[in-house]
């Protein structure tokens, strides 16, 4: 039973190992998908629905992109 749970650990592990390697066609950072570093982390889980930005973060986050790319589109493009 123990052998089972290790061997759907290691392959759940490996697929997530492949995953990460893959490259992503919407520009993804290699560190990963959802925080673009250890200063967004804290940023995003500083708590609130809108934590208070101070001007370093701002400029670190424009650096390290960490709202991503804006997208421009009109609105009949979306019918």
């Amino acid at each position: 039973m123990m052998r089972k749970k290790v061997s759907v650990v290691l392959v759940g592990l490996a697929l997530a190992g492949l995953a990460a390697c893959t490259k992503s066609p919407y520009g993804i950072p290699p560190g990963g998908p959802h925080f673009a570093s250890g200063s967004h982390l804290a940023y995003s889980t500083r708590g609130g629905e809108k934590p208070q930005l101070t001007k370093a973060e701002f400029e670190k986050a424009q650096q390290e992109g960490w709202w991503g790319t804006a997208i421009s589109y009109n609105i009949d493009e979306l019918e």
